[in-house]
């Protein structure tokens, strides 16, 4: 064998084994969430399989939102409590009083805790209707792309009727900073 296909066969040979070595799941690829900060004991990696898995504390509802410009509309979202998250996933100290989501771009919303484990967020629509603020890994029966950024949205209903509430969701969360 020549010089020149000895090198060819090396080379399939290289492209073939980095395809395969691309084959399998990335870090990235497996959408974990990170949980840290003062607040926790010990900070945490969550994976979407393992969220999707709290059983208990899974919801699926059409919430209600209003952005800075007025436009009310709905959207339904499956996920989880957030609360049963930090709760179940997290060791939170005893001193923990809040909690900033933090999306891939830096955008961050912070919530006390006490606005983290209300499970009666409302709708104006609907004021019977009650809300916990979720993680959601899905819109509209869609699930988030992973290749397009962490799946994982929060959303938070009313605190009180007319309350402009779509500005604080949080797309692509990558972690939770519990202080």
């Amino acid at each position: 064998m020549n010089r020149w296909r000895r090198s060819l066969l090396l080379l399939l040979l290289l492209a073939l084994l980095a395809a395969a070595g691309c084959a399998g799941k990335s870090k990235a690829q497996e959408a974990v969430l990170a949980i840290e900060g003062s607040g926790v004991e010990t900070p945490v990696e969550v994976t979407l399989e393992e969220l999707q898995a709290m059983t208990g504390d899974l919801v699926e509802d059409d919430y209600f939102s209003i952005n800075t410009y007025g436009t009310e509309e709905y959207f339904h979202f499956k996920g989880v409590w957030v609360w049963a998250v930090l709760e179940k996933k997290a060791s939170l100290k005893g001193e923990a009083t809040k909690a900033s989501f933090v999306a891939e771009d830096g955008y961050t919303a912070t919530y006390t805790l006490e606005e983290v484990r209300r499970d009666d967020y409302m709708d104006q629509q609907d004021p019977g209707k009650k809300y916990k603020m979720i993680l959601a890994w899905e819109e509209n029966h869609q699930p988030y792309d992973i290749s397009e950024g962490s799946p994982f949205r929060l959303v938070i209903g009313q605190k009180e009727p007319g309350d402009v509430n779509k500005p604080y969701w949080v797309r692509q969360v990558v972690k939770i900073v519990v202080e």
